[in-house]
């Protein structure tokens, strides 16, 4: 470096002087000697470019990576058919191709079949879309690739290009909505892959590189750092995206984010952007969530989350102080399912989670994400404020059900109990207790049905009022009620009722027999 100092201390002594010559000899020698000294500027630069190249390590590293990494990436073809009998001209339908899939379709006319009702003369044709995304392969020797559910969602045909230009069909492919991931197997036939590294050790800041198909242009490499971390969208179920300035268009869905180790911290996904192509803002899923996808996708074909049976909310300093908690970090209940883990370990609407076994869960997406990757009938201890002092339960996880409205849903009487006492009841939660008239802290359930000629409504039992015990043993839910009626062995049972005036009684409600 002192020597380059040294030159250019030189070259701009001699521009100064070139400028008195410029005086004496006249215009003409003064050009011819500028000239030279730009020209001799110009090589000096040259060769400090070189001395600071044989110094640069970055560019070596990003080629090494990429070279690397470049083998394991693939182009995914996806073809999906389209019946379009009825649509009024085959243009239009070109036209409407082109504007939601990027191309004109491949249209193939099948020959006339049996007209339907609204379009008596329309022959039946079939429009095939095409469309392109990447994958990059993790698992050489079972012949894995990784993509994008929205890139081979409702495919009827996927084909996967390697990099050495053969194109082979899939065996299986399997997906998961909810994280946007799917696994796709091919024959493992002479293919390189690339490891999954471990996204939770990547900060913000640190180099990646991206490698994908954009708009269908293969082997794509682009250069960017981390941006932020734990990034959400709303728009799917499971999120907690990196964020990457590496460009990343139309056809990087599901291609690898790489990590300067040459590892796979990432499967691109999507960007935000007002225009619809890169503005700087790519999001990719985080490999440690992509791997417990994966590998059930890979074990089973679906996958199974954990479940503990909360509605839970962020909180705000405000809201925080009323609840007496030390601050915002963490997750409030704001309702629990009536037979979720939650209710049975004693979890009740108001408290504070902070954490959950070794996992420190600071907002609403941290803990959906660590409890969707626990297994159930896993064992955790859960850390929580309730009423502004620290307590602790143990729960056990449950299997996430298909129906999560229905699971928070108050649970109804069972056909047995209803067909033996006549009534249908739900649990008496605060909100429900509240619409009809109750206050919110009442423990039993509220009659919601009975049943026409039944003894209940013999005895003046009505939708409304509250059943607190039964048999002179206090309830506390539908389940509780269940229990009881269901158990009892005399022919009828004793029931202590109260309406929202705060009167209540006994009754006694005689079995219906069974036929």
């Amino acid at each position: 470096m002192r020597s380059t100092v040294l030159k250019n201390s030189t070259l701009v002594l001699l521009i100064l002087g070139a400028m008195g010559i410029g005086c004496l000899v006249g215009p003409e020698i003064a050009e011819k000697i500028s000239y030279a000294l730009a020209a001799g500027e110009n090589r000096a630069a040259r060769e400090q470019i070189a001395e600071l190249n044989r110094a640069d390590r970055t560019s070596e590293l990003y080629r090494a990576v990429a070279k690397a990494v470049r083998p394991a990436v693939v182009v995914v073809h996806v073809r999906k058919k389209m019946d379009m009998r009825g649509h009024p001209s085959a243009s239009e339908m070109d036209e409407f191709m082109r504007r939601y899939f990027g191309r004109s379709p491949h249209r193939v006319p099948l020959p006339r079949t049996a007209p339907d009702d609204k379009n008596k003369d329309a022959p039946k044709r079939e429009y095939y879309s095409s469309g392109v995304g990447s994958g990059v392969i993790v698992d050489a020797k079972k012949g894995y690739v990784l993509t994008n559910w929205h890139v081979v969602q409702g495919a009827d045909e996927v084909e996967i290009a390697l990099l050495d230009g053969r194109r082979v069909k899939t065996e299986w492919v399997r997906t998961d909505q909810k994280t946007d991931v799917a696994v796709v197997k091919i024959k493992p036939d002479r293919l390189i892959d690339a490891p999954l590294g471990d996204s939770d050790r990547i900060e913000v800041g640190d180099c990646v590189l991206a490698v994908g198909a954009p708009e269908g242009l293969p082997q794509t490499v682009t250069a960017g750092i981390i941006s932020a971390k734990g990034r959400t969208t709303g728009r799917r179920g499971y999120e907690n995206f990196l964020q990457t300035d590496a460009a990343i268009n139309h056809g990087n869905s599901g291609g690898p984010l790489v990590d300067m180790k040459g590892e796979i911290i990432g499967i691109n996904t999507a960007i935000v952007s007002r225009t619809g192509v890169n503005e700087g803002i790519g999001l990719a899923i985080p490999s440690n969530m992509v791997r417990n996808v994966m590998r059930q996708l890979i074990d089973s074909g679906e996958v199974v989350r954990g479940y503990i049976g909360v509605h839970i909310q962020d909180v705000d300093e405000k809201l925080a102080k009323s609840f007496k908690l030390p601050n915002a970090d963490g997750v409030l209940v704001a309702g629990v399912a009536p037979r979720g883990p939650a209710r049975k370990a004693g979890m009740e609407t108001g408290d504070f989670i902070v954490n959950v076994g070794q996992k420190r869960t600071k907002n609403v997406n941290e803990l959906r994400n660590y409890i969707a990757s626990l297994r159930p009938g896993e064992s955790v201890k859960v850390k929580l404020y309730r009423e502004g002092k620290v307590k602790a339960v143990t729960l056990k996880i449950a299997k996430q059900p298909e129906d999560m409205l229905a699971a928070f849903s108050a649970p109804q009487l069972k056909p047995k109990a209803i067909s033996r006492l006549g009534l249908e009841v739900t649990t008496a939660t605060p909100e429900i207790a509240q619409k009809h008239g109750f206050s919110k802290g009442v423990k039993g359930v509220i009659i919601t049905n009975v049943v026409k000629g039944s003894d209940a409504e013999k005895n003046s039992l009505t939708e409304g009022l509250l059943i607190t015990k039964v048999q002179g043993k206090a309830i506390a839910s539908a389940d509780d009620f269940n229990k009881a009626i269901g158990s009892a062995k005399a022919a009828g049972t004793r029931l202590l009722v109260k309406d929202k005036s705060g009167g209540q009684r006994f009754v006694f409600i005689e079995f219906t027999k069974s036929k």
